[in-house]
C-alpha cells in the first residue's frame, strides 16, 4: 500500500503544473527559520536582536506548516489527488499553524524527557536502537494527532490518552510503518547529498525538506483516511471545503 500511495502522490505532484513554484516559498520558510537557529548557536548577533528574529522566523514558518497540514486535510477528505493550494492565504495558513504548533512542542518536550531518560539508564552506546527508532517514528506519530485535531477542532483532544491510544491502534499497520521508515529514509540520504553541495546546499535543502512535508502528508493523511473510514466515521476540518 505504501508503494503504490508514494508513486501515486510523486507522479501527482510532479504532473501539477509549475509545481515546484510551490516548493520554493515553503523552503525558503524552512530556510529562514534555520538560520535564525544557526545564528544563536554562532552567536554573532545580541540576544533581543536574535528573539525578534526567532519569532519573527517561527511566526513565517508557521505558514509553512498550515500549508502542509492543508494538504494532509485534503487527503483526509479524500480529495482524488494531489492538489497544490496557492500560497495567496497565508493569513490561514498561518493561523492553521499556529494552532497545530501547541501540538508539535508538546510532545517534542515528552520526547525529549523519553530519550534523556532512556540515555540515562541506558548509556550513550546501548540507547542507540530505541533514539534511532524514536527518531523514525517521531514524525509519523504527529499525523496521528492532527488527524484527532482535525476531526475534534481542539488543541487538547490531541492529548487525550485514551483517544490517541486507540487511533494508534488502528492506524499503526505495516503500511503506516513503512510510510515511517520512507520517509526517514528518504530525508537522510536526500540531506546527506545536499551537503556536500558547494552552493546553495541549505536553500535546496530546504526545498526538499518541504518536498518531502508535502508528499509525505499526503500519504500520511490517505493512510488515516482508509484505516479509519470503516470504523470511526467521524467528521474532518473542512474549512477549506
Amino acid at each position: 500500500m505504501f508503494g503504490i500511495l508514494f508513486f501515486h502522490a510523486i507522479r501527482n505532484l510532479f504532473q501539477t503544473p509549475r509545481w515546484w513554484w510551490a516548493m520554493i516559498p515553503g523552503g525558503a520558510l524552512n530556510v529562514l527559520f534555520a538560520q535564525v537557529l544557526v545564528l544563536f548557536l554562532d552567536e554573532t548577533i545580541g540576544l533581543e536582536a536574535w528573539a525578534v528574529l526567532f519569532f519573527g522566523s517561527l511566526g513565517l514558518s508557521l505558514i509553512a506548516w498550515g500549508y502542509v497540514y492543508r494538504i494532509f486535510v485534503d487527503a483526509l477528505n479524500g480529495t482524488e489527488s494531489l492538489v497544490l493550494p496557492s500560497w495567496g492565504d497565508w493569513w490561514t495558513y498561518g493561523a492553521a499553524g499556529f494552532r497545530i504548533f501547541p501540538i508539535v512542542m508538546g510532545y517534542t518536550v515528552i520526547v525529549i524527557a523519553w530519550l534523556s531518560m532512556v540515555i540515562s539508564i541506558l548509556g550513550l552506546t546501548l540507547a542507540v536502537l530505541p533514539v534511532l527508532l524514536t527518531v523514525i517514528f517521531y514524525n509519523g506519530f504527529f499525523p496521528i494527532v492532527f488527524a484527532r485535531f482535525a476531526a475534534e477542532g481542539r488543541v487538547w483532544m490531541a492529548f487525550e490518552p485514551g483517544p490517541v491510544w486507540r487511533d494508534m491502534r488502528q492506524i499503526i499497520r505495516n503500511d503506516y510503518v513503512q510510510a515511517c521508515f520512507g520517509l526517514f529514509g528518504i530525508s537522510l540520504f536526500g540531506n546527506l547529498l545536499l551537503s556536500y553541495l558547494p552552493w546553495g546546499g541549505l536553500m535546496l535543502a530546504g526545498v526538499f525538506q518541504f518536498f518531502l512535508m508535502v508528499l509525505f502528508a499526503r500519504i500520511f493523511g490517505l493512510l488515516i483516511r482508509n484505516a479509519l473510514k470503516s470504523d470511526d466515521p467521524r467528521p474532518i476540518d473542512r474549512r477549506w471545503h
